[in-house]
């Protein structure tokens, strides 16, 4: 068995840069044999596209797009880190594919998004559903978002996001679809708005944020934080909403039933 004698990461970055298994092993002066075995590895499909994106676009927090996305990913993205290589990932239900495709378009990305099925484990067998799923293959783009408060195993630890206070809002917008959710049914007098997070310090940063907003958010069940009235609903929704741009465009219909069936216009 023909082995490699250099380092994975190498391996993995220098097909990054060329997208050719073929081109990897003429750099490398070795069979596509040990190439391919390191992809694989890797959970790395093969392409022979070459994949761009902005690889910057995470340095600097400085845009509603970009404060909205880093929020997503505090929720519903990852990053993975290994020898071999680190990515960044997102991976959602497929009826949600359009706001996949909205967060390529965003950082310019080529990457092909893959489709697949989630299963889970529960008492009664198991729960199968399709899903979407984007894997960016870039150490650049790995460390720009760790310095922007996203690591690994981040569900327990994640806390206050590196940026400025104008965009706080944004970002919370980006939480909020990614881990929250709005409950609107009349008859039976609900309307309640509830984002989960497992990190204590992160609830608390939630909490005060609202707080200073003049909107009452309480904690429930240890990770659910909840608005259950009316008026504090109404003010969150003008405080994520407001000449907002990017957003989950199912989760602010359910808002904007919740505004015409109230007549609220503001």
């Amino acid at each position: 068995m023909e082995k490699l004698q250099f380092n994975e990461q190498e391996v993995i970055q220098k097909y990054e840069e060329l997208k050719s298994i073929h081109k990897v092993s003429k750099y490398f002066n070795v069979s596509i044999t040990p190439i391919k075995r390191v992809l694989f590895n890797n959970e790395i499909f093969l392409s022979n596209r070459r994949y761009s994106f902005d690889k910057t676009f995470f340095d600097n927090i400085d845009s509603e797009e970009k404060a909205y996305w880093l929020g997503f990913i505090y929720a519903d993205g990852y990053i993975r880190e290994r020898k071999s290589g680190n990515s960044l990932e997102i991976k959602l239900a497929e009826k949600d594919i359009s706001h996949l495709m909205l967060f390529k378009s965003h950082i310019k990305s080529t990457h092909k998004i893959m489709y697949g099925t989630n299963k889970v484990k529960y008492k009664g067998g198991i729960s199968e559903s399709k899903i979407c799923q984007l894997a960016i293959y870039s150490y650049e783009i790995v460390e720009s978002i760790k310095k922007q408060g996203v690591h690994t195993r981040k569900t327990f630890t994640i806390a206050r996001p590196n940026i400025d206070d104008e965009f706080i809002r944004h970002f919370i917008r980006g939480y909020f679809d990614g881990d929250g959710s709005f409950s609107f049914n009349p008859s039976k007098f609900i309307n309640k708005t509830q984002i989960v997070s497992a990190s204590e310090e992160f609830r608390s940063f939630l909490i005060d944020e609202l707080n200073k907003n003049d909107i009452t958010i309480n904690l429930y069940s240890q990770i659910k934080l909840q608005i259950q009235n009316r008026v504090d609903n109404l003010k969150f929704y003008n405080y994520i909403y407001k000449n907002a741009t990017v957003y989950l465009e199912r989760k602010k219909e359910k808002y904007e039933e919740f505004r015409n069936y109230y007549k609220y216009d503001n």
